[in-house]
């Protein structure tokens, strides 16, 4: 083995590229190993699928099935609660009808996400303070909180509306932003 010195240029791609044909053939015998991914899973989607799979793989009637369910239905409620909280902000600040288009704005090509970076971190803050964590599925959300920085919404206008459409935020660790805020 040689390292270093060689130029990957000298040698065909070929080389590294494909299969050892010695296990072309080999198959799992064993029933527990993990079947192959049906197709990608969004990595916002990765916690709900191994809670599923927890959940699935359960034996019935196991405590274990039940703690899986409840982590599921945690995650679920977690979800809907950020994703419901963004939307009546936005309809706080912009109204029913003009809330969910200024949400929704995607600025042209080659222009910044923000305008004003500090202010979208004070977003995030705020949002998290009054609704609990947005975690990495809320990270969808972050057009949005750009989008209020854009449209000159100052910080406790954006508390007010937080407090307004938050008024409960959920319990356990997904509305807990003791380790931190995401921004």
């Amino acid at each position: 083995m040689q390292f270093g010195d060689i130029g990957i240029s000298m040698d065909n791609l070929f080389k590294y590229l494909g299969t050892n044909p010695a296990n072309d053939n080999f198959k799992f015998i064993d029933e527990n190993s993990l079947l192959p991914p049906t197709k990608a899973v969004n990595q916002r989607d990765a916690d709900l699928v191994h809670f599923w799979d927890k959940y699935r793989k359960a034996p019935d009637g196991s405590v274990r099935k039940v703690e899986a369910q409840k982590q599921v239905m945690e995650a679920m409620s977690h979800r809907m609660h950020v994703d419901n909280s963004i939307q009546l902000i936005g309809k706080l600040l912009f109204g029913v009808e003009r809330g969910p288009e200024v949400l929704n704005t995607v600025r042209p090509t080659g222009q910044p996400l923000v305008d004003d970076w500090k202010c979208l971190k004070k977003m995030v803050r705020t949002f998290e303070t009054h609704c609990g964590s947005l975690a990495q599925y809320g990270m969808k959300h972050m057009r949005s909180l750009a989008n209020i920085c854009n449209a000159g919404i100052e910080t406790e206008k954006m508390g007010e509306a937080s407090a307004q459409a938050c008024v409960n935020i959920p319990s356990g660790h997904w509305g807990s932003v003791e380790k931190g805020f995401s921004a």
